[in-house]
């Protein structure tokens, strides 16, 4: 395309409205007239598929807006019973190392001291140790 007036062209034809300077100037240019027949089939086209496009009875759009609100009350819910569960945990957790903190660890020390593997394995025995529960909760979280 090489008129300059091209933009104007596509400008008129989205309105649907071509003045008659610029029909004029349709007539006597190669590139306008096929521009025209080109972007003109398509707009029309694209106007009598919205037409013909089927809206939704109110009915249908009601239904779909109470699905959606009941959902989204579904998805509010996990993430509350989430951040639940993980404050429990939490709170469990600092309460078990606040009551036996010293002695499990002394008594961790002791049989981490008493194991003789070379630390390749201890490195892949506390990988699986860490791992093991995170692919649990991941499996669990993909049901």
């Amino acid at each position: 395309m090489n008129c300059p007036r091209t933009d104007e062209l596509l400008d008129a034809l989205g309105r649907r409205f071509v003045g008659p300077e610029l029909a004029a100037h349709v007539e006597s240019c190669a590139d306008c007239s096929e521009l025209r027949l080109v972007a003109g089939a398509l707009l029309d086209e694209r106007a009598d598929a919205i037409a013909e496009a089927a809206v939704p009875s109110a009915a249908a759009m009601w239904w779909r807006m109470q699905m959606r609100r009941a959902e989204e009350a579904q998805a509010r819910a996990r993430r509350s019973l989430l951040i639940g569960q993980a404050a429990t945990l939490l709170v469990a957790v600092a309460l078990a190392v606040s009551l036996l903190g010293g002695d499990v660890a002394a008594g961790v020390r002791r049989v981490a001291a008493s194991i003789q593997l070379s630390t390749p394995w201890l490195l892949l025995l506390a990988t699986w140790l860490l791992a093991t529960p995170i692919a649990g909760w991941v499996a669990l979280r993909q049901k």
